[in-house]
């Protein structure tokens, strides 16, 4: 017999897999004249686009990744401990905002193209094209291939590096042959995390006229008002997340990478000369145009213009993405809890897989959840209305919706920031409580929770972050007139308002600065 923490934690699982099922439902039959038609003029087109950006950002942040993530670790300069931190910041710079300042920095007839011009030189070159966007994906997304193959160097066995060095072995043989190797699955999942996020993108894709799938999917939902060709091109992106997902498993085979518990650090070697000043080089370019550069250009922006927009407006605005965020990382986290929990008091097969099965939600691109969200709830409403003779809209358009995409799309972060802590909390405490009389309920709120305190505010902290940056889902699902600070920037850039769009895109930066900068401290120390 199932018991009801079980029970609770499949209908959990269930609704928030809804949407999917949805998508890949709603996308049989969708042989329309209109999907004929992109079949054979666009749909290609979408494929190739989204395959070169895929490949490309991959490559450079897989160089920028690990390349920095190898220098601070293994080499000691001056400033580097500066370096660790200011490595990571350029992932507080959404990926559309670095796109919106750099088209203003470089576009024809903007700063960069008028100071040429003055110099004599006229010819001039469209930045706005794909290559540019390879760019700044690359620049905004390589912080989580630095992030999570850094944390694995900093776990390198020491036992085996000690005893290479001594023996004579060269720095670069070491990479190759035992640190490479040893933190492949770090590299490999970080890359699949980046490819995701680039498949997902839409702000700069659409913003710099790249035909991506993402890009597609809206356009064909809004402009043709075509559901169901919509969902076949969402399925078109789930189906290369799932390969990208599989090749990541089939890489890591049956291979085991255990970490060691040692104290023993590996000796660092000192650079200096030609070899420190190119890696001041290498390690400073994308902070400075990753971070450095968007932050000046919003700020002085900023500095100009928020006597005329800091007003009512904006606190409005600022309240909605407080209150937005704020609500479902909380829900995400709890819902994380009790699934964790239930998995930890329960250990049978299922519960430990559900965990992965709820994850897949964040595989998915903000398009295909929007997608499956929008048609889900237009039933559920269209059901309502027939069987309750009511004319109003329940589900659609509301800060419900808004809410069930973000948890659909971030229980993912909670579960893993949940997971990995809880399995640090021994689970004799858990026995030990029941013995005494508690029961499962008790021993949760007694026990576990305020040893996971720390954990789970962590987990809210990236839940709140990735939620208050969210493009996609939040532009489609929000109620009407309800403006957020990613909207409200998204608007005023497209509309070529950068001065006025930079208040709200300076909001966004200082907002996941404060908490993030707190996490990564507290993690060097």
């Amino acid at each position: 017999m199932i018991n009801r923490w079980s029970s609770f934690s499949y209908i959990l699982t269930f609704i928030i897999l809804l949407p999917i099922i949805f998508v890949i439902n709603h996308s049989f039959g969708s042989e329309t004249n209109t999907m004929q038609h992109l079949k054979e003029t666009v749909l290609l087109g979408y494929i190739t686009d989204t395959l070169i950006l895929v490949f490309s950002v991959g490559f450079l942040t897989l160089i920028l990744g690990v390349g920095t993530a190898y220098i601070t670790t293994f080499y000691h300069f001056k400033f580097v401990s500066f370096f660790v931190f200011a490595l990571a910041l350029p992932f507080m710079i959404p990926t559309y905002i670095m796109g919106y300042i750099y088209s203003d920095i470089f576009g024809y007839f903007n700063y960069f193209h008028l100071f040429l011009r003055s110099i004599g030189i006229k010819e001039y070159f469209n930045v706005l094209n794909i290559y540019s966007v390879i760019i700044f994906m690359s620049l905004a997304l390589y912080p989580y291939v630095y992030l999570i193959v850094k944390a694995s160097f900093e776990k390198s066995k020491s036992a085996l590096l000690n005893p290479a060095l001594s023996l004579g072995s060269s720095r670069k043989k070491l990479f190759f042959k035992i640190i490479l190797p040893l933190s492949r699955p770090a590299i490999i999942g970080s890359l699949a995390l980046v490819v995701m996020e680039t498949i997902s993108e839409y702000g700069v894709t659409e913003y710099y006229n790249i035909k991506t799938l993402t890009v597609a999917i809206f356009n064909t939902w809004f402009g043709l008002h075509d559901s169901g060709s919509a969902a076949y091109m969402a399925v078109i992106a789930m189906i290369m997340v799932l390969t990208v997902l599989s090749i990541e498993k089939y890489s890591r085979g049956k291979a085991k990478y255990k970490i060691e518990n040692s104290n023993t650090k590996v000796k660092k070697l000192t650079l200096k000369g030609y070899k420190l000043y190119l890696t001041y080089f290498f390690i400073s370019m994308p902070v400075i145009f990753g971070f450095i550069i968007p932050l000046i250009w919003i700020g002085v922006y900023s500095f100009e213009y928020a006597s005329n927009m800091l007003d009512e407006k904006f606190l409005n605005i600022l309240s909605n993405s407080f209150f937005s965020s704020g609500l479902s990382a909380f829900i995400i986290m709890v819902l994380a809890f009790f699934i964790s929990y239930t998995a930890r008091i329960y250990p049978i097969t299922i519960n430990k897989y559900l965990s992965k099965i709820i994850s897949l939600g964040f595989t998915m691109p903000g398009a295909v959840i929007v997608i499956g969200i929008i048609i889900l709830f237009a039933d559920i409403d269209k059901w309502l209305i027939e069987h309750y003779f009511t004319t109003t809209l329940f589900l659609s358009g509301s800060l419900f919706a808004l809410i069930f995409g973000y948890i659909v799309r971030f229980t993912a972060i909670g579960i893993y920031s949940v997971e990995s802590n809880l399995e640090r909390v021994s689970i004799n405490l858990n026995n030990a409580s029941r013995s005494l009389g508690y029961n499962y309920f008790k021993t949760m709120f007694k026990v576990e929770l305020p040893l996971m305190r720390n954990a789970l505010l962590f987990g809210f902290i990236l839940v709140f972050i990735s939620a208050i940056k969210e493009l996609p889902i939040t532009l489609v699902l929000r109620p009407f007139n309800y403006e957020t600070l990613a909207t409200k920037t998204y608007t005023l850039a497209n509309a070529q308002m950068l001065q006025e769009a930079s208040i709200y895109a300076l909001s966004i930066i200082v907002i996941s600065i404060i908490p993030l900068s707190i996490i990564i401290l507290k993690a060097e120390k």
